[in-house]
């Protein structure tokens, strides 16, 4: 949990950014600001740099809870809950003045910032083509990535040039609602015209490595997901569902150990339950998620021998 006082100091320095702006508010004013002494600000930060950072970084992990508490027991597939979390992004970007900042780091020289946010923008990237892998049916999943690109230009300009004829107040919810039903619409067309820009496995190429297992890991859950729902839709007796959902729930609690006895169980587990089911549909899950099972570990592997 973050320190009361470096939290104070975050805020007092995103005050100044966003009133002076970055560059030309010196990290004196920020102690001045904060009521803290320079060897305080360097325990707390290495740099200027790093303290921006951090501060978009606690905005956007904010984001990220309430995203999460917006989904929390309901349908993945509901559109709304998705227009809700997105009206969550840019209201949260306007209370914080975040584009603001974000402008100013896109003109700068400063190779460490510039990195940040195109990491930031391919999070965020990941974040709706993850969603709309969670509303679009199969057949548009090849070409979600491009409507994820779709959608966060589109919310852009649309934003823009609405706020341009309604200067007085934007209807958030209307821009939002609007960009969404566009894109599902895209989604649907293309699965029909099969016309593709970018493969989403580039997605997973932009991640690094550590980002990367975390969205392998993300992935590896909705399988389970899909596959306890595949189970409890069948006509298996239900003494066999608890047995498979005690294999299942086993697979992800252990998803976060990765030390060779328990990728052995792990594989064990999955073994078992592609002998003993036998629908059809959950086959294919069981097949989806061994791959990305394997898939994952090797990047864990990857990942700990640097």
């Amino acid at each position: 949990m973050m320190n009361n006082r470096k939290k104070h100091v975050m805020n007092r320095a995103h005050e100044l950014f966003i009133e002076k702006g970055f560059h030309t508010t010196s990290i004196q004013e920020i102690l001045e600001t904060s009521g803290i002494s320079k060897g305080t600000f360097y325990n707390y930060f290495t740099s200027k740099n790093e303290l921006l950072i951090s501060i978009f970084k606690s905005i956007y992990s904010e984001i990220e809870e309430k995203r999460k508490k917006l989904l929390m027991g309901e349908n993945k597939k509901n559109i709304d809950i998705f227009i809700k979390q997105i009206e969550l992004l840019i209201r949260t970007n306007d209370q914080y003045k975040i584009i603001s900042l974000f402008e100013e780091i896109l003109f700068t020289k400063d190779e460490e910032l510039k990195e940040f946010l195109k990491l930031r923008r391919i999070q965020e990237l990941h974040w709706v083509h993850a969603r709309l892998h969670d509303i679009c049916d199969a057949k548009s999943k090849p070409y979600l990535l491009d409507c994820a690109i779709m959608m966060t230009g589109i919310l852009h300009n649309l934003f823009y040039f609405y706020s341009l004829e309604n200067k007085d107040k934007s209807d958030i919810h209307k821009v939002v609602t609007y960009a969404v039903n566009r894109i599902i619409s895209n989604a649907k067309e293309l699965s029909i015209s099969k016309e593709q820009l970018l493969d989403p496995i580039v997605l997973k190429q932009w991640l690094p490595d550590a980002a990367h297992q975390k969205y392998q890991e993300k992935e590896l859950l909705q399988i389970i997901d899909g596959l306890k729902a595949k189970i409890t839709e069948s006509c298996m007796s239900e003494k066999d569902k608890d047995k498979f959902f005690e294999l299942i729930d086993f697979v992800r609690e252990e998803l976060h150990d990765n030390d060779s006895a328990r990728i052995h169980l792990v594989e064990s587990a999955i073994g078992t339950l592609k002998s003993l089911i036998k629908d059809e549909r959950c086959q294919i899950l069981l097949y989806e998620l061994e791959n990305q099972f394997n898939s994952y570990i090797n990047q864990y592997k990857k990942t700990i021998s640097r």
